[in-house]
């Protein structure tokens, strides 16, 4: 969901201090209703529950394939009634139900047309018909934005459950098979007592997205790459030889310089990622909640391009004719709306979309031959620099 958010700059103005005022005394009654009415507004608004609209949405979204896949908590509780129910109060107890701030009756309304089947007044909810419940996986990691770097240095990666008669050896073999040409292994691990083996690779383009789908075959076992994140990162950190550690931290340096180049998304240029992001939070501040941007604008047309970096950006912006600016559903934070053609309008996450950015940032592309005329130039120069002194001492002689 949205997250960008502008609180401290569109809270509601402070009543304003009593000014002497040698008029009439009537003159001070208008004042103190006036400072009363956003305290007013205010609680009419925290007390005001969601649309019906969005209630149904979310609680629909706990029930669907797409979550309980990844929600074990949820798809336990569901698989242990032989009926399938969830009981209401546990939807109503997740953060998102409570930033709504709707009550069991609610969510009955807002479910009325929905699929989802409820049972004794809403005290239950299941899926419709019963439906069976999708295989559990991994949920997907969306790591904060101080972890977007943890592997500037070189990715740190872990093999788990690797088979007792398997050693360190022969997963470093089947590992350097699936690297890129000249790209040597750094450091491999023994294999733990919890069956794990871990490994450090220097850096390349690309390197993290290649371990993330990696499966090793390993004798008769399939072992998959998993990047180390937090905690464990951490711990192999600690492990590593000091010489691995100086290179990492040398490779670290070394991308964060070359990412602070100037990028392009549409056709707009930024010169870092950190402006790029500036300029969204001004776009959105500058406008009014509901306030459309113009699609012959700039601003639009950079919000548009920068959608296409949203892990389902494609499928979001089907059908969008508009984008707007609007109090998000989740709380007091406002965020891009994109307005589709039949008048519904989907918030869309404009921190998905830099992340994704700022993993793969779109580089302004220097030309070979501008490129080779700038050195060019510089030479030049540096010889005309050289001359300069010699010519002035042969005048003097």
């Amino acid at each position: 969901m949205a997250d960008m958010t502008d609180a401290t700059k569109r809270k509601e103005p402070e009543p304003e201090e009593a000014k002497p005022v040698e008029a009439k005394a009537e003159g001070s009654k208008p004042a103190a209703v006036k400072a009363e009415e956003p305290e007013a507004k205010r609680a009419k608004v925290a007390n005001k529950p969601a649309d019906p609209a969005v209630i149904r949405k979310q609680v629909e979204y706990y029930l669907s394939d797409e979550n309980l896949k990844c929600d074990r908590f949820f798809s336990e509780k569901i698989a242990s009634d032989k009926e399938g129910w969830l009981e209401m109060s546990l939807i109503l107890s997740c953060n998102k139900m409570k930033a709504l701030r709707c009550s069991p009756e609610d969510v009955v309304a807002a479910l009325k047309d929905s699929k989802l089947e409820l049972k004794d007044a809403g005290a239950a909810v299941r899926r419709p018909a019963n439906a069976a419940l999708p295989s559990l996986e991994a949920k997907p990691q969306h790591h904060q934005k101080k972890m977007l770097h943890a592997h500037d240095g070189g990715a740190v990666i872990v093999f788990k459950n690797v088979p007792a008669e398997q050693s360190w050896v022969q997963i470093k073999e089947a590992l350097a098979k699936t690297l890129p040409p000249k790209v040597n292994i750094w450091f491999c691990s023994e294999v733990n007592d919890k069956s794990q083996c871990f490994a450090a690779c220097p850096p390349f383009d690309g390197d993290l997205h290649l371990f993330e789908g990696m499966e090793l075959e390993v004798g008769s076992a399939k072992l998959k790459a998993e990047v180390c994140y937090g905690e464990a990162l951490q711990a192999v950190l600690k492990n590593l030889p000091k010489h691995i550690r100086d290179k990492r931290e040398r490779e670290s340096k070394k991308r964060q310089k070359e990412r602070n180049r100037p990028i392009v998304v549409g056709s707009q240029k930024f010169v870092n990622v950190g402006a790029l992001r500036g300029k969204v939070k001004e776009i959105m501040n500058s406008r009014s909640d509901g306030e459309q941007l113009k699609p012959e604008g700039t601003d639009f047309k950079l919000i548009k391009a920068l959608l296409d970096y949203h892990p389902k950006g494609a499928e979001k912006s089907k059908g969008m004719t508009g984008i707007k600016v609007a109090k998000s559903q989740q709380g007091d934070s406002r965020c891009f709306y994109m307005v589709k053609a039949d008048g519904a309008d989907e918030d869309v996450s404009v921190k998905k979309c830099i992340d994704a950015i700022e993993l793969d940032p779109p580089y302004v592309k220097v030309e070979k031959k501008a490129a080779a005329e700038g050195e060019e130039k510089a030479a030049v120069a540096g010889e005309e620099k050289k001359a300069e002194p010699a010519s002035e001492t042969k005048e003097e002689a």
